[in-house]
């Protein structure tokens, strides 16, 4: 088996200060890490302006901001740079047929990462706003028909990131719901903070962050 591709990865989000926060994918030799050192800080708990409160993922370690990130690649020498994973998404977004196959296939692989390796703990959607780094709404699915017990979310929160799915229609299986909410529950899977993840949600939600009434 060969050893993954060495990138820089975002390992959390800090909605307070920092926004991404950059980390490699594995470790290297401590004379390569010498080289991007002064590019990197050894973050922890303290330096976050709220503690971690605001922040979804893994803050704690040697991370860097996104302004660094491309001296970094180039020091070490990353071909798999963050700009080229940006470059080819922008790419297939501009293609009708390309943008249409791709949030197709990001959305099985959100609903397959979520169902199959989430845990599904009881919570309250406006105790989960409360706390929340940020939630996408794609396409203004639970803006637009939370009333009728529609619509999806993505939470970030600090312990995880959260795929909700409205569930309180008048034909929908109630029991099913481990999520109260003020419109009648919704079923809820909750995961650890994860890159890939992240990325997948953000092209699926075309960065579109819930705009609709409060949900606390």
């Amino acid at each position: 088996m060969t050893d993954k591709e060495l990138k820089l990865e975002t390992k959390c989000y800090d909605a307070s200060e920092y926004g991404y926060l950059y980390g490699l994918n594995k470790k290297i030799p401590d004379d390569e890490f010498e080289k991007v050192k002064k590019y990197m800080r050894n973050f922890r708990r303290k330096d976050f302006i709220d503690g971690i409160i605001k922040v979804t993922g893994r803050p704690e370690g040697y991370r860097c901001l996104e302004k660094d990130v491309g001296k970094v690649e180039e020091i070490l020498g990353i071909e798999n740079t963050l700009e080229k994973r940006r470059e080819k998404i922008r790419t297939a977004m501009e293609d009708p047929i390309k943008k249409a196959n791709l949030m197709d296939n990001t959305y099985n692989w959100i609903n397959t990462l979520f169902k199959q390796g989430g845990i599904r703990p009881k919570q309250n959607l406006s105790r989960l706003a409360v706390h929340a780094t940020k939630i996408y709404d794609p396409q203004d699915s639970f803006k637009n028909g939370c009333e009728n017990g529609e619509g999806s979310l993505f939470i970030y929160t600090p312990h995880g990131m959260w795929y909700i799915i409205n569930n309180c229609s008048k034909n929908s299986d109630l029991s099913l719901n481990n999520v109260e909410s003020d419109y009648g529950g919704a079923i809820g899977y909750r995961l650890m903070y994860d890159d890939t993840l992240d990325t997948l949600i953000r092209i699926y939600c075309e960065e579109n962050l819930y705009s609709g009434e409060k949900l606390y």
